[in-house]
């Protein structure tokens, strides 16, 4: 018995640690039984083999509800100080309860019943009529002696039964496993059999039975085996050579959660930093690509379906050179004028700018200062060409960038240089622009602004000038001094407007066009009192200075030029002609 009981506790400490997985909804079991009967006085404890069958319905991992059946024959009973032969008995069990399950689907299950019920049983023995002479010694399944006669005797009953113990059941696959052991502790209380001639067969009405089974177990419904798993994460998914680590991790699932796991890692490029669940891979200097990281995990303390294999994959992208533009204002220039350079660059990796370089087929370039922008590796750079001494053509600037990466970009753009415009031509000898061609004396005259005939010689030899040179125009100032001025009011403006009238509207006849003459007095009184007539030819200008323009609507109707005290009480005059 204590070796069944080391077995049984062994068992159930390894089936601890195991993980559940498949747990059928209903089970049926058929297989070997074997009970022994144990009344009070062990001379008449006797065994009997049969068999056991039950149907289980489980409501969860832990819990199933039994219905067994079980039946057991022993048709060679020994009974100690009785003459009887051919003894035998036959008991059926019929039982109910519930079954405790500890890891209920896992590879191996140990169980507690309780089961409730009841046991019938029947027996049957041979009894001599008469005894012969010798001692009383059992007779077990021998015929009877001839000449002696013998009574039958048959005893059936029905009382309860229980059945309190354990077992262990072994998983062979999702339908079918075995169950090595069942053992039950089986109280009964069949009542003692009372033999006339003979006496009570049995010592007491409780027997303290135990039962063994091992069979088959048919399982059906629930869900099979649920395998072990593995899920890979990697982060970054995407980088350049020198962005790294890459940081995997694993996640297992459905594992037993109690154990613990192997991990091991593998990578199909960069260097591999193992640290249990989780890795890291550095991605210096790997070539652009895609790279697969493999997890495997394991479960070293199971020996079916104990492995689960995930993969992460990266990508090393491609670095980029920096993209680079430059641009020349103004576009030309005349040797030793300046040309300011714009430089603007970005690094498709976000890499700083390490190194900026100019050159220039002609002249120099100077770097000026650099701006950065809102995004790594953005910059605009401001530089200066000097065409000093250059000669007229195209000047090539070339601008190279290097990343911190060593990765470069170019831009290329052209100013112009232009020859210096010619000097300009000396200004044109300034030529006189008016003429002096005549003029009309008036001193002798008494009217002293009446045209007489020596003016109007004078005056037509002017009109045939302006007729023989029609683009020009003439100019004709008005002279007169304090003493004339005393007498007669403006007379250098009337002088002037008389002359302008003989030649537009006089009795020669003239007809010179108005607009080709321009009448003028002297705003000096000591030039004399004369009429002087100036030719100005075509874009020629009237420079004569101290003149001012005769504003001809405002001379009194009377040009005469006669002294105040005639004007005072006369009539107005036509002016002279």
């Amino acid at each position: 018995m204590k070796k069944h009981l080391v077995t049984l506790v062994c068992l159930l400490l390894f089936a601890g640690r195991l993980p559940a997985q498949d747990v059928p909804k209903a089970e049926g079991y058929v297989g070997y039984s074997f009970l022994r009967f144990n009344d009070s006085s062990p001379t008449n404890a006797f065994s009997a083999n049969g068999g056991l069958a039950s149907f289980q319905y489980n409501f969860n991992q832990h819990i199933g509800l039994v219905g067994e059946f079980g039946g057991a024959h022993n048709g060679n009973l020994g009974i100690s100080g009785t003459r009887v032969f051919s003894p035998n008995q036959t008991s059926f069990t019929y039982l109910f309860g519930p079954r405790f399950f500890i890891n209920k689907g896992g590879v191996v299950s140990p169980f507690f019943e309780a089961f409730g019920g009841g046991i019938h049983n029947s027996r049957s023995f041979f009894v001599p009529n008469s005894v012969p002479p010798g001692p009383i010694a059992p007779i077990r399944g021998v015929n009877v002696t001839p000449g002696l006669t013998a009574t039958k005797f048959n005893s059936t009953e029905n009382v309860a039964a229980v059945a309190v113990g354990g077992g262990i059941d072994i998983r062979l696959s999702h339908r079918f496993g075995i169950r090595p052991i069942e053992l039950d502790y089986l109280p009964t209380n069949l009542t003692p059999f009372n033999i006339p001639g003979v006496g009570r067969v049995n010592n007491s009405n409780w027997q303290h039975n135990f039962r063994y089974s091992g069979g088959i177990n048919f399982r059906f419904g629930g869900a099979p085996p649920v395998p072990p798993r593995a899920s890979c994460s990697a982060t970054p998914a995407e980088l350049l050579p020198w962005e790294g680590p890459v940081n995997v991790s694993v996640e297992p699932a459905d594992f037993n959660p109690k154990h613990n796991l192997d991990v091991n890692w593998a990578t199909s490029g960069g260097s591999l930093t193992e640290q249990g669940k989780s890795a890291k891979v550095d991605t210096a200097g790997l070539a652009p690509g895609n790279y697969t990281i493999t997890s495997h995990v394991k479960d070293p303390r199971t020996r079916r379906e104990n492995t689960a294999t995930c993969t992460a994959s990266f990508t090393v992208k491609q670095p980029q050179p920096p993209a680079v533009a430059c641009s020349v204002s103004p576009s030309s220039v005349h040797p030793g004028e300046p040309v300011a350079v714009t430089v603007e660059g970005s690094s498709p990796n976000g890499s700083r700018i390490e190194k900026r370089s100019f050159s220039a087929s002609a002249g120099s370039v100077k770097e000026g200062e650099t701006t950065t922008g809102n995004q790594p590796g953005q910059f605009t750079t401001a530089a200066t060409l000097d065409t000093s001494n250059v000669a007229p053509g195209p000047v090539n600037i070339d601008v190279g960038v290097t990343d911190v990466h060593g990765f470069s970009g170019r831009c290329t753009t052209t100013a112009t240089v232009v020859a210096p415009p010619p000097p300009a031509p000396p200004p044109p000898a300034q030529v006189v622009s008016e003429t002096l061609v005549s003029e009309c004396d008036f001193k002798s005259q008494t009217k002293l602004a009446r045209v007489d005939n020596e003016c109007k010689a004078t005056l037509d030899d002017v009109a045939l000038k302006l007729q023989q040179e029609p683009n020009g125009k003439l100019v004709i100032v008005g002279y007169a001094d304090d003493q004339e001025g005393a007498l007669v009011n403006d007379l250098e403006s009337l002088r002037a407007a008389n002359a302008k009238h003989y030649l537009t509207a006089g009795e020669a006849k003239q007809q010179i066009d108005p607009a080709r003459i321009e009448a003028r007095k002297s705003n000096d009184r000591n030039s004399g009192n004369a009429v002087k007539f100036y030719f100005v030819p075509e874009g020629g200008t009237f420079t004569v200075k101290d003149t001012t323009v005769v504003d001809e609507n405002s001379l009194p109707r009377d040009r005469t030029g006669a002294p105040h005290k005639r004007i005072s009480g006369s009539s107005e005059a036509k002016p002279n002609q």
